[in-house]
């Protein structure tokens, strides 16, 4: 966004801030990989209170914007994206689904009032992993109202509805329709083929093709086809990069799951054994001591889940990531929408 809006040259009355404050929320996008979940919360949830003292900031969550107001609607756009992760980091991060639901719901007003059709159906996505005191049509409810918003939206939505298919299928998997959530995700697999033709936003970056392959292989593996979520894993870790510790721990602590049902103690706890070298060197803790919780019954699998309560990750900080804390080592669900 350019500084000067009047046309004479001049810089205009708060647009210096209302740049910095968008710049400010673009680069927090990356850190959700890399930040505590808390401390992130916190930094994003003050970054959101500065955006409301910003010139059209404080009609964030309004039901309409000064139509004229373009800086004003990006502002808005820009709290909303703000709300977006921190219900993204409360849910998924903390797992603390409670928390998560009044930041969705804003996040979702306040992307209608801002014009932004995509980010108003992510929240609704998010919202449908929420539990709804005992209404099951409601994720249901939500999924179709996030379809109607893409229907009508323009560039990115094909890579969104991508993302809303994984998310469906994530959902269908923890309500055990297994082969309904099979047949969402392979949808997706088959789509991102053609990845060029079906951008995604630049604020997601949540589904990549090893992403898509970690949640296929837990729903496999759910549904009791080991085999083929040990292929899917596989797979998966032939498209990442060496350096990616992130995606290879939660690789890794799927190949661990899958040979533990098979019942081979030994390569689960050599897999195992290789995520947590990957959270040494910056993977993810939360999202392999998840993964493995589920097959504690093989002592050898049951000595490294507790070892990641206190892992060496905590206070290792590999070099070139300054002051950034890595992510916790609190126990949650098994990986699948990150």
């Amino acid at each position: 966004m350019s500084p000067t809006a009047d046309g004479s040259g001049a810089i205009a009355p708060g647009s210096t801030d209302r740049a910095e404050f968008e710049a400010d929320t673009r680069a927090h996008r990356q850190l959700y990989w890399t930040t505590e979940p808390a401390e992130l919360i916190a930094t994003v949830t003050g970054h959101i209170a500065a955006g409301r003292t910003l010139p059209a900031g404080a009609a964030a969550g309004a039901d309409a914007l000064p139509a004229a107001d373009a800086d004003g609607a990006g502002v808005a756009a820009a709290v909303a994206e703000s709300l977006l992760l921190v219900g993204r980091l409360e849910l998924l991060g903390r797992h603390d689904p409670e928390a998560a639901r009044p930041a969705l719901q804003e996040a979702r007003t306040t992307a209608v009032a801002a014009g932004e059709p995509l980010l108003a159906a992510a929240a609704l996505g998010l919202l449908a992993l929420v539990p709804a005191d005992g209404r099951a049509e409601a994720a249901a409810e939500s999924f179709t109202a996030a379809r109607s918003l893409l229907a009508h939206a323009g560039t990115g939505a094909a890579g969104l509805l991508d993302w809303l298919e994984a998310v469906e299928a994530e959902r269908a998997n923890r309500d055990g329709e297994h082969e309904k959530a099979i047949r969402l995700i392979s949808r997706v697999e088959g789509a991102r083929v053609r990845s060029e033709d079906r951008p995604f936003p630049p604020w997601l970056d949540w589904c990549t093709t090893a992403r898509i392959g970690i949640l296929k292989g837990r729903i496999q593996l759910a549904a009791g086809l080991v085999a083929q979520a040990r292929r899917t894993l596989l797979y998966a870790m032939a498209t990442v990069r060496p350096d990616d510790h992130g995606q290879r721990s939660l690789i890794y602590a799927g190949l661990a799951a899958v040979e533990a049902a098979d019942g081979q103690a030994y390569e689960s706890c050599g897999y195992a054994c290789r995520a947590l070298e990957h959270i040494e060197a910056g993977g993810d803790v939360m999202g392999v001591r998840a993964g493995l919780e589920e097959y504690l019954h093989d002592s050898c699998v049951q000595d490294l889940y507790e070892s990641l309560a206190f892992s060496p990750s905590e206070s290792v900080v590999p070099a070139g990531t300054g002051e950034v804390t890595r992510r916790g080592t609190s126990a949650g669900r098994a990986p699948g929408i990150r």
